[in-house]
């Protein structure tokens, strides 16, 4: 068998059809992001909930939703994932403390389109609105983020430091990282979408990690690997999940390794 020789004109051939997939992979990122704004109006209890809107850097409508009881000075920040606010996650998560919910820009309410810098700010600024507005202890909130969410919540863990916690639920490394999962070399350009890993590295806070074991949506690799990246972070723990699945959590275990 003669060994195969690669001339200047197939090598060309190559890198023109390895440039075209990679770039057709790339534009086809932010739509497999974004893809699913499902609209929930979720009430865990009647009364108790407040519907407001703050405003972006580009001036528009930000949805945030609070549920509250009066007497609960504890709060969990809650970063929904691509399907937007889900009532199950909120109604559990309003069994151990108040809960809010922003919605990132063209999701429920909010006004403009989906992008990652659009989650990320929305997340700082439901925080801020949490300790300027409602007058909440940076101690008492709790970082909370599943899925997609899971990536905002983690940059958000890198820059407010005096948060009581960082809790992640069926989050990847990178979206990068799951495109090679499939498309392999084609994902050379998706580095800067929603690296969570990269941000992971500068987290300090304490963090709980969970991760469901038959993932479908997020593959349980993606959250080991991003585990290992919490490097600075001297109080952490990864927990696997083994029932429900990636967007019916197992609070039981949640609840058991989480102190809001």
């Amino acid at each position: 068998m003669k060994p195969l020789k690669i001339t200047g004109i197939t090598l060309v051939t190559i890198t023109l059809i390895w440039l075209l997939g990679s770039v057709y992979v790339f534009s086809q990122t932010p739509a497999s992001l974004f893809d699913n704004k499902v609209s929930w109006a979720p009430v865990p209890q009647p009364g108790n909930s407040q519907l407001t809107f703050v405003k972006n850097k580009a001036d528009q409508n930000l949805s945030l939703l609070y549920f509250q009881r009066p007497a609960n000075t504890k709060v969990i920040l809650y970063l929904h994932g691509n399907t937007g606010r889900l009532p199950n996650i909120i109604s559990k998560l309003f069994t151990q403390a108040n809960v809010l919910s922003v919605a990132y820009p063209g999701y429920h309410e909010s006004e403009g389109k989906p992008s990652v810098d659009g989650t990320y700010e929305a997340a700082e600024i439901a925080y801020n609105w949490l300790v300027n507005e409602k007058r909440i202890e940076e101690k008492n909130i709790t970082i909370l983020g599943h899925s997609m969410g899971g990536s905002p919540a983690v940059y958000l863990a890198t820059r407010k430091t005096d948060a009581k916690q960082l809790v992640i639920i069926n989050t990847f490394s990178s979206v990068q990282s799951i495109c090679f999962r499939t498309y392999s070399i084609l994902c050379g350009f998706n580095g800067g979408y929603f690296n969570t890993a990269e941000n992971a590295k500068n987290v300090t806070i304490p963090v709980r990690q969970f991760a469901y074991k038959n993932d479908d949506s997020v593959p349980f690799e993606e959250g080991q690997k991003l585990y290992t990246y919490f490097n600075k972070s001297s109080d952490k723990e990864f927990i696997e999940m083994d029932k429900d699945t990636h967007s019916y959590p197992d609070f039981d275990i949640i609840f058991k390794k989480v102190q809001f």
